[in-house]
């Protein structure tokens, strides 16, 4: 083809039809000013191609992650709903002055100084950010939802860290009132998985003292201070996993049509 274009141009020279040789030329660069076009849109196409892929898998992650994050803030929904259980039931003794079951007290205890916290699955997140993808999301809504999710994630993060230093304070109260401790057989107890088993023997035989030790406790103005605060927080932040199980919903919701 090149050499047909060339001996064209030639002929044209030659017999000096200089307006015909430069409607040629025009033409020709023309055509090849196409064919360069042509190639960068191929080129466009296949990398905007490639990026759809890797795009998708992302999305497949996130999903996965946000997945993995409802379940999580599931469990910690019920773990504040024990919490503030717990602590209704020992204000609600303490305001009566009735110890009642030795057992069902300690649960109460158990159910307040067991903790755990939610760890959000924010992997493909981070990755998306410190690879430069997430900018490129050609979904602005979702990237907006994103983002405000990880604000969110931050205040978890932060209404954790207040209730750590309140629990603190609590446990370090409780320990100068009652020996944990003398409840639970630790040579039975299958400690792993906290399954803690009871010592009967040595509760009953001193069901008495452990009693006056509750009273006490229920006299004790920075206990019941404490329980109040455990109550508080719980609550507070078992709205704050609802809503975000919302949030975490909706993004899945767009990130299935994504996929789709």
């Amino acid at each position: 083809m090149i050499t047909f274009f060339r001996k064209i141009r030639i002929q044209l020279m030659e017999q000096k039809k200089v307006s015909k040789y430069l409607l040629y030329a025009i033409s020709e660069i023309f055509l090849v000013v196409i064919g360069i076009y042509i190639a960068i849109q191929f080129n466009n196409l296949n990398e905007g191609r490639k990026d759809r892929i890797v795009e998708s898998q992302y999305f497949y992650n996130l999903k996965n992650d946000l997945s993995a994050d409802l379940e999580g803030l599931d469990n910690m929904i019920e773990l504040a709903k024990t919490k503030v259980s717990a602590a209704q039931d020992v204000k609600r003794n303490s305001d009566l002055m009735r110890v009642g079951s030795l057992y069902e007290f300690n649960q109460d205890l158990q159910d307040l100084t067991f903790v755990d916290e939610f760890r959000p699955n924010d992997n493909t997140y981070d990755e998306m950010k410190s690879s430069g993808h997430f900018s490129s999301l050609s979904n602005d809504e979702l990237k907006f939802k994103l983002m405000n999710l990880k604000k969110t994630y931050s205040e978890i993060a932060a209404a954790h860290e207040h209730i750590r230093n309140d629990y603190d304070v609590f446990l370090e109260d409780l320990l100068h009132h009652v020996d944990l401790g003398k409840y639970y057989d630790l040579s039975k107890s299958d400690i792993p998985n906290l399954k803690l088993t009871y010592d009967s023997t040595y509760i009953e035989s001193h069901k008495r003292t452990m009693e006056n030790e509750i009273r006490d406790l229920f006299k004790n103005k920075v206990f019941l201070n404490n329980i109040y605060l455990l109550e508080i927080n719980y609550t507070y932040i078992s709205d704050i996993f609802k809503n975000t199980k919302v949030q975490v919903n909706e993004i899945i919701d767009i990130l299935n049509q994504e996929i789709e």
